[in-house]
């Protein structure tokens, strides 16, 4: 099978390594024809998040020829705007026989809001391209080292559980992020190390910690994030401490560690003190780490996403459109549906897109280590 794959980003983004560059070097080991941007013709076109209008037209072509297009989205609202002008993806996705997502509350609403026709859960694989599950030397002594990682728009969502681990005896709270952002949040959080985050250095920081802390428990799109960062720790050789959250609960549950769930941070607490001595987080791992790679694998993602596109050939093509002024009103609702309480943002992005199109700069770009 011939798959032309356009990532969103360069493989500095978290999004970009584990649902396009990661799947295109492991279809081409199974023998596929796996293929970074190539607009030749080809039998699944594979389009991750970022688009444009000469996406769009590439999308409409390879559709009259037969080609199954699909698109792949692993953010929803406001993110996603960065990488994909509304007027565009409303239209993409009328063209796009199928889409896939990381999770299943992505899913529900891709049909429930967004208007997708068919849309499949294909899961992140795990990053930072591991061999296999590593075990390293579990740190040891008095000094616990926590770490949280991400990009710095969501730490938010781990301020409060950063002071009730800088409370626990013998905590060091550790932060790796972007290095733009670290010098304004060093001065609000004094008690916390941060790290700059780096593609090539960021396994072996991850390895100096004993644990990591992994809530997403903000509003719903903060839930319906995938397990990603918790399946690359464990897999790194890293227990995660996870938010009672739908998909770190689901994947806790599938690796037989409901211990490491946490809500609130009087639990995390909890679990972090039952977690604190090497003993237990040999446990942990040697309970979780064959699932996750099981399920997670490259491979194993690879082969979950043939199976969808083989699945994907029989769907029905799109019907026609209307375009232009008559379809603004059916954009205009799908636009509020997308968008509640944020359409004006929505708006505003758009504009953004447009004048970085006229101004030669591209689309926006957000990534995220």
């Amino acid at each position: 099978m011939r798959i032309s794959i356009f990532p969103a980003h360069d493989d500095s983004a978290a999004s970009a390594r584990i649902r396009a560059f990661s799947l295109q070097r492991s279809l081409s080991a199974l023998g596929h024809d796996a293929r970074l941007e190539d607009a030749g013709p080809a039998d699944v076109l594979f389009i991750q998040k970022r688009a444009t209008p000469e996406t769009l037209a590439l999308a409409r072509r390879a559709a009259r020829a037969g080609t199954l297009v699909i698109y792949d989205v692993d953010d929803l609202g406001l993110p996603l705007w960065y990488s994909v002008a509304p007027t565009v993806l409303f239209r993409l996705l009328r063209v796009a026989h199928l889409v896939t997502t990381d999770t299943a509350g992505h899913r529900d609403l891709l049909l429930s809001d967004y208007g997708a026709r068919a849309v499949e859960v294909v899961p992140d694989t795990i990053d930072y391209s591991p061999a296999g599950p590593a075990r390293p030397d579990l740190p040891e002594g008095d000094l616990l080292r926590v770490l949280w990682f991400g990009h710095a728009t969501n730490l938010p969502l781990f301020e409060r559980y950063a002071l009730r681990l800088a409370a626990l005896q013998g905590v060091e709270v550790v932060v790796s992020t972007s290095a733009a952002a670290i010098a304004p949040l060093s001065a609000r959080f004094p008690s916390i190390a941060f790290v700059p985050w780096t593609k090539d250095g960021f396994v072996a920081l991850l390895q100096s910690c004993a644990l990591t802390v992994l809530p997403h428990d903000g509003g719903e799109n903060d839930r319906s994030k995938s397990n990603n960062r918790m399946i690359a720790s464990i897999t790194w050789g890293v227990p995660a401490v996870v938010s009672r959250t739908p998909e770190y609960e689901r994947t806790a549950r599938e690796a037989g560690v409901e211990q490491a769930l946490f809500d609130g941070p009087e639990e995390l607490g909890e679990v972090v003190e039952r977690l604190r001595s090497p003993a237990a987080r040999r446990a942990y791992l040697e309970a979780a780490q064959g699932e996750v790679w099981r399920r997670y694998s490259p491979e194993a993602v690879a082969r979950r996403f043939l199976a969808v596109a083989v699945a994907g050939r029989d769907l029905p093509r799109a019907p026609a459109h209307r375009e232009g002024v008559r379809e603004l009103p059916e954009f205009v609702s799908w636009l509020r549906r997308t968008s509640p309480g944020t359409v004006s943002r929505a708006v505003v992005r758009e504009a953004m897109h447009w004048a970085a199109r006229w101004a030669g700069r591209g689309p926006l770009v957000r990534k995220a280590g």
